[in-house]
């Protein structure tokens, strides 16, 4: 439950981060694009201002002139330009003929023309170097702004602005929604966890009471010691403990708060200790369970507890996950690090699209619509975990109707107590 709770932590902060670096992306490119606006207005009114001084009354006065823009893409230059009357900024047809030259430019927009006989570069400001006869031939400068150049551009880029606000709000509502979503499948999980636990805990008590007052009752009552009724409460008592004992188990580990009691342990000791808690159901089913070929001095660092819950999981999985008389085999064999153990059956397999998520909670083998065997899907999930508790892994290789096999590796230590 930790796990998921952690996941789900993370996927709020990473769409948060997400968020804040799209609008941050956004403006970006925003700021891009009102640069981009404002070179193109730049160029646009250069090269309407130079069209105009060139074509203005048959281009006389501009013969073999020339236009560039400055560095700064703030200046407009005209050199070589023939004597331009002083008046010319105040000249209807001047005007005239720079209004349809900034109209074919697509360019509607007041603005203001100035001569000066000094040059200085302002913001904004486009300016025209000219010569003039009442300045003795010494350069003019012919200046034009637009006082409204910021609004128009603004303008132009409605449609991309509204489009920009439109996709941050959409993104933005979605993003929100998911993360409601999810906070509330977090506290809905929370519940749930809760739930459980409590539940577990509080059916941990009868059932002990249970357990003990059948021990009791077959001792005060010696008649009762092998009655069938007796025995069938005896052993479904104990399948319930087990189960329970496996929440509170999954539930202590998950929310980080169980610590393993370490000590070395007898490989071959925990084997036969999980086979023998399973006296009786092996008895019943008349299984076969053979230990082969699993060396004395072999030993493995880990929880004693914990360790023989996962073989007697694995063991008992094996028995009832199997159609005709289960034939068990269990094997162990060591490599450079560490220690695999092998419990291979013959029972219904596993299908090949279930074996990702067996060691999942609640996830169980089954054919059709029915489950092969009873159970709250929490064996394997327990025997995952605890062996990643213990630096190990598990898997399985399995075909269907032709049996599985569990492979458990953990690491080793020598009779001398060094790890390996």
């Amino acid at each position: 439950m930790k796990i998921q709770r952690n996941n789900i932590s993370v996927i709020l902060i990473a769409s948060a981060l997400g968020g804040i670096a799209l609008v941050v992306i956004q403006l970006i490119w925003m700021r891009h694009s009102w640069q981009l606006a404002e070179e193109i207005f730049n160029q646009r009114v250069s090269m309407a201002l130079c069209a105009t001084i060139e074509t203005y009354k048959g281009g006389a006065l501009c013969a073999g002139s020339h236009c560039s823009i400055s560095k700064n893409s703030e200046t407009l230059v005209m050199t070589n330009v023939s004597h331009l009357p002083a008046g010319l900024v105040d000249k209807p047809d001047f005007r005239a003929e720079l209004n349809k030259t900034l109209a074919f430019y697509q360019i509607d927009l007041d603005y203001q023309l100035s001569l000066s006989s000094t040059k200085k570069c302002q913001p904004d400001v486009y300016q025209t170097a000219v010569s003039l006869p009442t300045l003795n031939g010494k350069e003019a400068y012919l200046r034009m702004s637009f006082p409204n150049k910021k609004s128009f551009i603004l303008r132009s880029m409605n449609v991309m602005m509204l489009a920009t606000v439109v996709i941050l709000i959409f993104v933005t509502v979605v993003l929100l929604l998911v993360n409601w979503s999810l906070m509330k499948q977090k506290r809905l999980l929370q519940t749930n966890v809760d739930f459980f636990n409590n539940m577990a805990h509080e059916f941990r008590t009868p059932l002990s009471n249970i357990g003990l007052a059948v021990s009791m009752l077959s001792k005060k009552h010696t008649e009762l010691k092998d009655n069938q009724l007796v025995e069938v409460i005896r052993r479904e008592n104990k399948k319930l403990l087990q189960e329970v004992e496996r929440v509170l188990h999954l539930a202590k580990v998950e929310n980080g708060d169980y610590a393993l009691e370490k000590e070395q342990l007898s490989v071959e000791h925990l084997l036969q200790t999980a086979v023998d808690s399973l006296v009786m159901p092996i008895a019943e089913r008349q299984a076969n369970v053979s230990l082969e070929d699993i060396p004395h001095d072999l030993y493995i660092w880990g929880d004693k507890q914990h360790l023989t819950n996962v073989f007697r999981n694995l063991l008992d999985n094996a028995l009832k996950y199997t159609k005709e008389r289960p034939l068990i085999h269990i094997s162990a064999k060591t490599d450079e690090q560490g220690v695999i153990v092998a419990i291979q059956d013959n029972g219904i397999g596993i299908p090949s699209h279930q074996r990702e998520i067996i060691f999942e909670k609640f996830q169980r083998i089954h054919q059709g619509d029915q489950h092969s065997a009873k159970g709250f899907g929490l064996g394997l999930a327990y025997v995952k975990r605890m062996i990643e508790l213990h630096k190990g892994f598990v898997r399985v290789s399995s075909e269907e109707n032709r049996g599985s096999k569990f492979e458990v590796y953990l690491p080793t230590v020598l009779n001398t107590g060094l790890t390996l």
